[in-house]
């Protein structure tokens, strides 16, 4: 018995399909090959979404000869000899819970329709997988087999999925039309989950096929017949999706497995919300949590999901190439082709990175990705750079502080008293050292995230007044234990703060000169800096390397310096930034919001007072269509303003 040697394709635009042979459980495997021009296929074929499992103690399928599918007869394998191809373990389940008893079952599966140890027929055929899965007449998502009461979480998430309805982007939730149990819908109504489902739920979520970052385009690109397979049940994604999102949404009583289930569901939020539109600078947003064993993927796995513009900017697949090459590249193109350096907001210094600092390492998980919804900062200013030299980024900065002390925040638990008692710990070591006002620790606690700061106004996010209240609470010294406070330490105003500062879990608090604070999830150290770089929406740390040149260490949030104060001073006492819901993006955008009239406008107040001359009415047109337009003022005009802007070389 030799393995297989697979035939060459005809050309670019042609597939390989499996005809996977019937047998009972327990049978050999035997499948058959048979060519196709793609996308023009004349067969219809399923493709299957799995995860590829570890190839130690490989087993096989053996290959047939092309023609038609005939069952697995004692005498067939007695009398030939059949190539194989060495499988996973985990393909193995799979095709034997796929095959079927009496008939033949056509199927597209990567580690089969495609020859592995071929680099170069891998990337044509790596191109098409999106349009693969996309005009697939099913697509198979496949879980595992069944245990830990799959079954039952299965069960559970297609019945909350029935009865409703989500908004992706807004995330509202409303019963679906015709549901029998309309409190499933209704936010003011408690799930009432056990802890055995919980437990379920929890266990189904720990998964591995969730957290495979190819499985994105392989489910979301798939059509209306797609179905999630966990031993033999079988729910329809558009209905199992529903349920995690309502799961998501209405979190459970507090039991046994609550915490282990939030927390999956936190981890997964990128995937249960992901949107069919992405932009670069939300790869590490979408994708933090997802995993693949090529780092070339981090980019080609997700390509399907970009806007034409971003799709160029990411060349063919080639595997032939290094991944530090392919992301350097993808990063110029990007900064070329929007004047922009919000890439440099998705950095993290990393001590083996391959990357240059500039440039993003994608394959490292992203620590910080949650700051990157603050990337709303200030957005107004294209960028201006230079590439001196191919691994060098030189770029215009204003530095405003450096880091003097670096505190380190407590993994901070869901119970209230505890979590209350870990902030008032590290906020009594730092104003201890140097008193800051309430407001400060309030804005950097919750990282500047409250309900009048959005636009329709939402009320997941803390009120300001309450949390302020909250942080008077914690730094006095009033027993958070005591009976006499307990109504206010649970109240509805506490808790809506402290789940947006658990966010700052494991985080780092900063102390600056200048009396700044801030909070980042980089490796910061004391000496670095704060910079404001031309054309970034985030202030970054910068770390010093002489002779004007830096390495990026990462992004930050720094109340008072992160909305263009570096650049245009602070804005008016009666303006602030807020994020307004654009239904033409489907997301949040930067928006300023006139708190005594109530009106929201995009472009920045404090611009008209510049002493340089701006087109601001063509600028404001800009903005009307598109609230991301930036304004390109060249730095000897902004120096001429009293900004200090310096060229430094990011490396």
């Amino acid at each position: 018995m030799t393995r297989y040697r697979y035939s060459p394709l005809s050309g670019q635009n042609h597939i390989r399909l499996a005809t996977l042979h019937p047998g009972k459980f327990e049978d050999d495997i035997f499948i058959s090959f048979q060519t196709s021009t793609f996308p023009n296929t004349t067969s219809s074929y399923e493709a299957l979404s799995y995860v590829w499992g570890s190839d130690k103690n490989s087993l096989q399928v053996y290959v047939k000869g092309a023609g038609p599918a005939s069952t697995n007869k004692p005498q067939d394998v007695e009398q030939t000899e059949f190539d194989h191809i060495p499988i996973t373990r985990n393909l193995d389940i799979v095709l034997r819970h796929l095959r079927y008893a009496e008939a033949p079952r056509v199927v597209w599966i990567d580690a089969l329709c495609i020859n592995q140890e071929d680099d170069v027929e891998k990337g044509p055929q790596v191109a098409m997988m999106s349009e693969i899965y996309r005009l697939a007449g099913r697509v198979v998502a496949w879980l595992g087999a069944e245990e830990n009461d799959s079954s039952h979480a299965m069960y559970l998430l297609s019945y909350l999925g029935s009865q409703v309805e989500v908004d992706i982007a807004s995330r509202k939730m409303v019963p679906a039309a015709g549901c029998s149990d309309p409190a499933v819908g209704n936010l003011d109504v408690p799930l009432p989950l056990r802890n055995e489902d919980i437990r379920s739920v929890y266990h189904l979520l720990c998964r591995k096929w969730f957290e495979r970052l190819w499985i994105r385009q392989e489910i979301y690109l798939a059509g209306p017949e797609a179905v999630v397979m966990c031993g033999l049940s079988q729910v329809k994604w558009s209905i199992f999706r529903r349920g995690l999102m309502c799961a998501y949404i209405k979190p459970p009583a507090v039991l046994e497995y609550t915490d282990r289930y939030v927390a999956r569901f936190r981890f997964l939020e990128g995937f249960i919300f992901h949107e069919p539109i992405l932009y670069l600078v939300d790869v590490r947003y979408v994708f933090n949590s997802a995993q693949c064993h090529d780092p070339r993927d981090r980019l080609y796995a997700i390509w399907a999901f970009f806007t034409d513009v971003e799709k160029a900017l990411v060349p063919p697949p080639d595997y032939t190439q290094p991944y530090e090459k392919l992301y350097a590249t993808v990063v110029r193109n990007f900064i070329a082709r929007f004047g922009s350096l919000n890439s440099l907001s998705e950095c993290e210094l990393q001590q083996d990175g391959k990357c240059p600092s500039w440039v993003p390492d994608w394959s490292k998980p992203f620590a910080g990705f949650y700051l990157s919804g603050l990337a709303m900062g200030f957005r107004q200013f294209g960028a201006w750079y230079e590439f001196p030299e191919p691994e060098v980024l030189r770029v215009m900065s204003v530095c405003k502080c450096t880091v003097s002390k670096v505190h380190q925040f407590p993994i901070l638990p869901r119970f209230t008293g505890a979590m209350l008692e870990q902030l008032r710990a590290l906020l009594m070591v730092v104003d201890q050292e140097e008193h800051r006002t309430i407001e400060e620790y309030t804005r950097l606690l919750a990282h500047d995230r409250f309900a009048h700061k959005m636009d329709p106004l939402d009320h997941a996010f803390p009120d300001f007044e309450q949390a302020k209240r909250c942080v008077e609470f914690i730094l006095s010294d009033r027993d958070i234990h005591s009976d006499g406070n307990r109504e206010y330490v649970f109240s509805p105003g506490v808790r809506r703060f402290l789940s947006m500062s658990r966010n700052s879990s494991g985080f780092r608090l900063i102390q600056c000169t200048g009396g700044y604070i801030g909070v980042t999830a980089a490796p910061v150290q004391p000496y670095d800096e704060v910079h404001f770089v031309l054309g970034c929406s985030t202030p970054l740390l910068l770390r010093p390397r002489g002779d004007c040149q830096y390495r990026v260490v990462g992004s930050c949030f720094v109340p008072g310096l992160s909305f263009g104060e570096a650049f245009l001073g602070p804005l008016p006492d009666n303006v602030v930034p807020t994020q307004k819901f654009d239904e033409r993006f489907g997301r949040h955008v930067l928006a300023y919001k006139n708190v005594i009239s109530g009106e929201i406008f995009y472009d920045d107040p404090r611009l008209e007072s510049l002493p340089i001359q701006l087109d601001l009415e063509e600028f404001r047109r800009r903005l009307q269509y598109n609230p991301l337009a930036m304004l390109y003022i060249k730095p000897e005009a902004l120096k001429v303003c009293g900004v200090d802007l310096n060229c430094i070389d990011l490396v």
